[in-house]
């Protein structure tokens, strides 16, 4: 009895080690949700190739960048096409240019990795 106390009291603490953190850039759920719904209905709508799709988009934009940094680089994605003056920072200034470049890239590089079944379909095509 004493070698299984003695085995499981080693054991607990490895399995906890090897255990994985949660990420620090993981994403509030109610936003990954958000996020799934937009891109399905510029995708054409609720199926499941276009819901795994963009499922997949989000988790690779997550492992990629911070929630905040992802926030930030939103905002400018979203407003760059504000009319007026109060439109021009966010079309025109360093800040909005780097963090809407580096939204947009990781972006499109997830929608191609993601997106296969389109690929296939556009391939046979």
């Amino acid at each position: 009895m004493q070698a299984v106390k003695r085995i499981s009291a080693l054991i607990v603490p490895a399995l906890l080690l090897l255990a994985t953190p949660a990420s620090a850039n993981d994403f509030p759920t109610l936003e990954r949700v958000k996020y799934v719904q937009e891109c399905m209905a510029l995708k054409g709508g609720p199926t499941y190739v276009n819901m795994y799709g963009c499922s997949c988009v989000i988790d690779k934009i997550a492992s990629e960048m911070s929630f905040e940094d992802y926030v930030h680089a939103d905002a400018f994605v979203r407003l760059r096409n504000m009319r007026g003056e109060r439109g021009g920072y966010f079309r025109s200034s360093k800040d909005s240019r780097s963090a809407r470049k580096g939204l947009l890239t990781i972006r499109e590089e997830a929608e191609q990795a993601c997106f296969v079944s389109q690929q296939v379909t556009a391939a046979a095509n």
